[in-house]
């Protein structure tokens, strides 16, 4: 009898173990994405912001090669 309580408590801890280790872990993977959700989310508005400044230093470009006649 004291042997089935035993090997009855041993698998509870194991079941017990493995669940503790798999809902740590996912939630570990779980963060994981989510602060790699918001780089890439900075990193495309980053990108964004770039893009814009680079149109208009183009744009400012090409008027002063355009019009040199305002000198």
């Amino acid at each position: 009898m004291t042997t089935l309580i035993i090997v009855a408590a041993i698998a509870t801890g194991l079941l017990v173990g493995w669940w503790l280790t798999l809902t740590v872990a996912a939630a570990a993977m779980s963060r994981s994405q989510s602060r790699m959700q918001r780089k890439v989310r900075y990193w495309q508005a980053e990108a964004g912001r770039a893009k814009a400044q680079a149109e208009q230093l183009s744009r400012a470009a090409l008027e002063q090669l355009v019009a040199p006649e305002k000198w």
